[in-house]
């Protein structure tokens, strides 16, 4: 979902730059307003996706590897002294 949202944003930047202009003011309106609805759109896609990669991540188990929330909280193991 990551690289969604990364294409979601780079199309919408993409898009923007591409944009067109065409002499009549009726039409330039027009496109304008499509322009301005899909590069929107591609924004509200991405951040959906973001939103989502992280809801997933929070969801996965953690590996064996990683500590958990409780071990930041516990006092750090000490050996005891001879």
């Amino acid at each position: 979902m990551s690289s969604t949202a990364e294409h979601a944003a780079a199309a919408g930047e993409a898009l923007l730059d591409h944009m067109v202009t065409v002499g009549d003011h009726a039409t330039q309106s027009a496109v304008d307003g499509a322009v301005d609805a899909a590069v929107d759109a591609l924004r509200e896609i991405s951040a959906s996706c973001r939103e989502g990669a992280l809801g997933i991540g929070a969801a996965l188990p953690r590996s064996a590897g990683t500590r958990q929330v409780d071990d930041a909280i516990r006092a750090p193991r000490v050996r005891p002294q001879r």
